[in-house]
């Protein structure tokens, strides 16, 4: 559904040339919900925007459901950009409009009767049906934002841009709207590019993902194998922001005697992929190898419908124990890390 070639954007000001966007390659599926995350600064907002060319890239070629836009006429970017809705951060409805009138805007020159079906199913779809004569003024963040979905999907596009589209939503109705996405996704086959700095959005939503740093693409492929086993340093980075490994860390900074050791203790991080997060393989390892384990954080996240579990545990025993032990838990298919330890 999209491909972006060798994709670049350049800004150049008097003096300065800064490399937004350098020479990234992604190919979309048609269905796909794609994320594209990134730290702020990363490039992520202008490479979406050259997706519907609201920014014009340096070099490289941009190809949307077969129609290579680099290559149009104002004229006909103008009808092909219909194929592609957008919704923003901050909504950009017009404030002097209804609800009505800000979904009907792009629909300027149709049937009224048209209109009027086309509104009617759409207010339905995103659960604003009596809401259709209120102005912006009278909604809710999360409401505003069904509104700017509607109206980004008026002109039955294939594709729909969504640029930190929940950042300015509390998690409560960020959870809405991207149940909401989901479902524009399955019932009408849109295909959704999301652009973010927020593991929950990725991990509740997308099939696929790439991970920007200084204009970069370093990473991308299926969200479970992103979360599961992160390659690239950024990645595992972005991912620690949230991660058990990195609650370690700061309680160990802090002086916390929850993760303070005594001689011969260590602490590990155990990642269990697949159905491998549901098997009781803490109390076999005690059993078989003589060592005392003692869980300080655990959790389970379903992320595309496959298990993704993590301890951390505390094993005491001895060295050689403790070694065969992480040996076994690997051979289970189960990743171990060493995340600190005391030597007696």
């Amino acid at each position: 559904m999209i491909q972006l070639s060798n994709i670049s954007k350049r800004f150049e000001t008097p003096g300065k040339v800064v490399e937004a966007v350098k020479h990234v390659t992604l190919s979309i599926d048609k269905g796909d919900i794609f994320g594209i995350m990134g730290f702020s600064g990363a490039g992520k907002s202008t490479l979406v925007r050259c997706i519907n060319l609201l920014e014009t890239p340096t070099e490289g070629t941009v190809t949307v459901d077969g129609v290579e836009l680099t290559g149009l006429s104002e004229k006909e970017l103008r009808q092909a950009r219909k194929n592609i809705g957008m919704i923003f951060q901050h909504f950009n409805l017009m404030p002097s409009r209804t609800v009505f009138e800000n979904i009907a805007y792009p629909l300027k020159g149709r049937p009224k009767e048209e209109i009027e079906k086309k509104i009617t199913s759409l207010l339905e779809l995103v659960g604003l049906s009596d809401k259709r004569d209120v102005f912006p003024s009278q909604l809710s963040g999360g409401q505003k934002q069904r509104v700017a979905i509607a109206r980004a999907l008026a002109t039955d596009p294939q594709v729909l841009l969504c640029d930190e589209a929940t950042s300015a939503l509390d998690p409560q109705t960020t959870t809405a709207i991207l149940k909401l996405l989901k479902q524009v996704n399955r019932e009408l086959g849109v295909t959704i590019v999301i652009i973010t700095h927020e593991m929950a959005v990725i991990k509740e939503i997308c099939n696929r993902a790439a991970v920007m740093e200084h204009g970069e693409v370093i990473e991308q492929g299926d969200v479970y194998s992103l979360f599961a086993t992160p390659q690239s340093p950024v990645t595992q980075g972005f991912i620690n922001t949230s991660s058990l490994a990195q609650k370690v860390e700061e309680l160990d900074r802090e002086g916390s005697p929850v993760v303070a050791l005594k001689p011969g203790e260590q602490i590990l991080q155990l990642t269990y992929l697949g159905m491998g997060a549901s098997q009781a393989l803490i109390s076999e390892v005690s059993r078989k190898f003589s060592i005392n384990c003692n869980i300080v954080f655990g959790s389970i996240e379903i992320i595309q419908e496959s298990p993704l579990g993590r301890l951390i545990i505390i094993a005491s025993g001895r060295e050689g124990d403790i070694a065969q032990a992480i040996a076994y838990l690997r051979q289970q298919k189960v990743e171990v890390e060493v995340l600190k330890q005391c030597q007696k």
